[in-house]
């Protein structure tokens, strides 16, 4: 039985990498620009609904964005370790 040849493309391995990597940063700047939004809504038309509404979703929305961001720092370790793993099998081979 013939082995068949596993085929790596590292560039595109590292692009998504830091693709993750940019996507984490956003998420970890998130709560201060959403604190900010919150406040720019203001009152329109004397009414605080729609400025509670985002405040209530900011609140809603932090334990999911923290889950999120750990998930996504382990796809990253995972992707650099498969890089590693591979790059190192392509030396010795």
């Amino acid at each position: 039985m013939a082995a068949d040849k596993v085929v790596i493309d590292y560039d595109m391995l590292d692009g998504v990498r830091t693709s993750i990597t940019a996507i984490i940063a956003e998420l970890k700047d998130a709560p201060e620009r959403s604190h900010d939004a919150a406040g720019a809504i203001d009152q329109p038309f004397e009414q605080a609904q729609l400025q509670a509404l985002a405040a209530e979703f900011r609140g809603s929305w932090e334990p999911r964005r923290e889950d999120l961001i750990a998930s996504l720092e382990d796809v990253s370790r995972r992707i650099g370790d498969v890089i590693d793993s591979y790059l190192g099998l392509d030396r010795w081979f």
